[in-house]
């Protein structure tokens, strides 16, 4: 009898173990590589586009499309024969009378497609890109929506949209808008203000309800001057109809080229009833299904059957109140009540995906009053959705395409806790927290702030105004306020008045033009601030009976390019310093008037015999030339701010007719007049100035 040894026997049970595991292991890491493949794919956005073209009204660049995934085995089945590319004034609402963009064949799923803008005009009112799928028989169903980003166009919205109500005549509302300007206005000529249906969703059955133009140069400068002591929003009286959909106001930021397609939004509260949404229940029961998909039916449960038409919506949300982006619905529930002889009876139709319907009509009296939607089978789940939201909507037959009063949203119901056992558990261990804590004055004073917080709209903008009022640094405030106006002094060989203009091209680039003027007419507020000596008097070179005068008068204007230091640097110490270079053009004149006066003296016996001649000397030149500055210091950052800058400068070019000649040397005044002409040539100085950003 032969017996396997011991070893051989434990390889090949080793041997017949391996093959099953490692089959197991290349068969997981293969689904997660496909699932992550998918997921992944469903992710990128289907649109990508870029403008290049810096006119506003024109597109130029490549829009990528990516081929959509599909979500099920019935649209795996069914045919989608193409996608088409519309223009939209609105996230998902198309611009009548446009004719589609362009028509792309149906490919690959997760296969990418390029089409190219050049010079393409953008129609007026067009907001966004709208994507369509289109089957064999036509039928059209939005899958994507991308927001247009016009280069011409402003970049910057309003900081905030706020409407103080002061009467109301019928449908008729009277009051007063107020519009906190974009951060950065420099490409911003108007405000247009609108109703809207939604915070992101422009009415657009109604005309603009206001345009506010920008405020001008002067109009800047003086709101900036009472900065520090109040603010001062645009404003606008308006005396308008108020359309019964509207919702919100809106306001855009425009230029000549065109309106930016993001705007500011407000809602209207107080104003008109809204229609109160009916709360209904929804249900979620789960079958089982891999990570990141979902099986399963949806019940929506009403507390009576429609009395007329109803359509019902169901979104992918972030949380209980907000949709997931700008997802279109991923199933629709229309409901329309209508009688069959003496019984009521009702239509159901459930969009199932985007090329299947079902229809079903049930007796009032024989049905329970509720809803149901079954999921496709593995139904992806996108990334970020933790609930499923349901709104109602109006719509009518021509409006298939459009998003119309969306009330919701009516019911809710999360994903991953459809029971909502984790919810209950976190109220229940809150209320105990709050049990254990509770404080009658605490209570109290909870009740005084909710209160305080009840009040009008004004006091509520400013309580939240300040509250949500941050510290920006001077990066951020050099963006906002890139205009600087300010008046100061130079102190140098002559010293000089200066007065000064700050353009911000950047966070971190400034222009600074600058005047400086020296001669008679600075001298005298130089002396009354005892910043200048007898010995440097600039009017005259002697307190003499003689006459003798000296009149220099420069004038300097340069233009420098700083650069801020990056506040990060020391600890934000360096927050405001500077350096930079630039050049200017530097004119002079001098004047001198001056006599000498020469005595002789003869004696002749016992008379003494004086003799004098007096000799007028005069002369007068300019001088001229090109310097280079360097430039050091430090800036304030907002509205009023200090200024130090040390910039030492040298002409490149320079000319001048001076003659020392032309000086007489007695009593010392060539050299005292040489002396003034080359402190005149001496450039270096150091500025302190006060100025107001605007």
């Amino acid at each position: 009898m032969n017996h396997t040894a011991p070893s051989s026997w434990m390889r090949r049970k080793r041997r017949s173990v391996l093959p099953p595991f490692r089959n197991t292991v290349i068969l997981i890491l293969t689904l997660g590589a496909v699932f992550h493949g998918v997921l992944f794919a469903q992710e990128r956005p289907l649109l990508v586009f870029t403008d290049n073209d810096s006119r506003g009204g024109l597109l130029k660049g490549d829009l990528i499309f990516t081929v959509p995934q599909t979500t099920s085995s019935k649209q795996i089945s069914e045919k989608i024969k193409d996608y088409v590319l519309h223009w939209g004034n609105n996230p998902h609402q198309r611009l009548g009378m446009f004719r589609p963009i362009a028509t792309l064949p149906a490919a690959k799923p997760g296969s990418r497609m390029r089409l190219q803008f050049k010079n393409t005009p953008v129609p007026q009112s067009a907001t966004h890109l709208l994507l369509y799928s289109r089957n064999e028989f036509g039928n059209e169903t939005e899958i994507y929506s991308l927001r247009l980003i016009d280069k011409g166009v402003p970049e910057n919205k309003a900081q905030d949209i706020l409407f103080e109500q002061t009467g109301k005549e019928g449908n008729r509302v009277q009051g007063e808008l107020r519009i906190t300007r974009a951060w950065d206005e420099r490409d911003v000529t108007h405000y247009a203000v609108y109703w809207g249906e939604g915070p992101d969703t422009v009415l657009r059955t109604q005309p603009a309800v206001a345009v506010i133009e920008k405020r001008s140069w002067f109009g800047s400068l003086g709101v900036q001057l009472l900065a520090p002591w109040r603010a001062s929003p645009l404003t606008e009286k308006i005396d308008i109809l108020l359309p019964p959909e509207a919702t919100h106001l809106i306001v855009f930021t425009r230029n000549s080229e065109g309106q930016m397609s993001e705007g500011k939004s407000m809602k209207l509260q107080g104003m008109q009833e809204e229609e109160k949404a009916e709360k209904l229940r929804m249900i979620l029961q789960k079958k089982s299904s891999a990570s990141g998909f979902i099986n399963g039916y949806l019940r929506l449960v009403r507390s009576k059957f429609e009395d007329d038409f109803s359509h019902y919506l169901f979104f992918w949300g972030k949380d209980e109140l907000t949709r997931l982006g700008d997802y279109p619905p991923f199933a629709q529930i229309e409901v329309k009540k209508f009688k069959d002889g003496l019984t009521d009876k009702e239509i159901q139709v459930s969009t199932i995906s985007q090329m299947d319907q079902e229809m079903k009509v049930k007796t009032e009296g024989k049905a329970r009053p509720e809803l149901r939607y079954e999921f496709p089978e593995n139904t992806i789940i996108p990334r970020g959705a933790t609930h499923i939201l349901v709104y109602t909507q109006k719509k009518f037959w021509f409006q298939d395409d459009a998003e119309r009063r969306l009330k919701g949203p009516i019911a809710n119901v999360s994903i991953q806790d459809p029971e909502g056992s984790k919810k209950k558990e976190k109220v229940l261990g809150n209320i105990k927290e709050g049990l254990k804590n509770f404080s009658l004055s605490k209570y109290k004073k909870q009740g005084e702030v909710s209160e305080e917080k009840t009040g009008n709209l004004e006091s509520g903008s400013k309580v939240g105004g300040e509250k949500g009022k941050k510290f920006r640094k001077g990066s951020e405030w050099r963006i906002s306020e890139y205009r600087g106006l300010g008046l100061g002094i130079s102190l140098a060989g002559l010293n000089g008045i200066v007065t000064f203009y700050d353009y911000n091209l950047d966070y971190d680039l400034q222009l600074h033009y600058s005047l400086e003027l020296t001669g008679p007419q600075v001298n005298s507020a130089f002396k009354a601030l005892r910043l200048t000596e007898e010995s440097t008097e600039m009017q005259s070179i002697a307190a003499s009976g003689s006459g003798n005068t000296l009149e220099i008068n420069r004038s300097l204007i340069s233009a420098t390019l700083r650069w801020f230091v990056d506040e990060s640097v020391l600890w934000g110490i360096s927050d405001g310093f500077y350096y930079g270079a630039g050049g200017g053009l530097g004119y002079a004149t001098l004047k001198y008037h001056g006599k000498d006066t020469a005595a002789t003296a003869s004696i002749s016996g016992e008379q003494e015999t004086y003799d004098s001649i007096a000799t007028e000397y005069r002369h007068s030149t300019i001088g001229y030339g090109l310097f280079a500055v360097l430039d050091a210091g430090w800036q304030g950052l907002e509205n009023y701010y200090f200024q130090f800058a040390l910039q030492p400068s040298f002409y490149i070019v320079y000319q001048d007719g001076y003659e020392e000649t032309s000086i007489p040397e007695n009593p010392n005044q060539r050299s005292a007049v040489t002396d003034r002409w080359t402190r005149a040539k001496d450039l270096t100085r150091v500025l302190l100035g006060f100025g107001i950003f605007f």
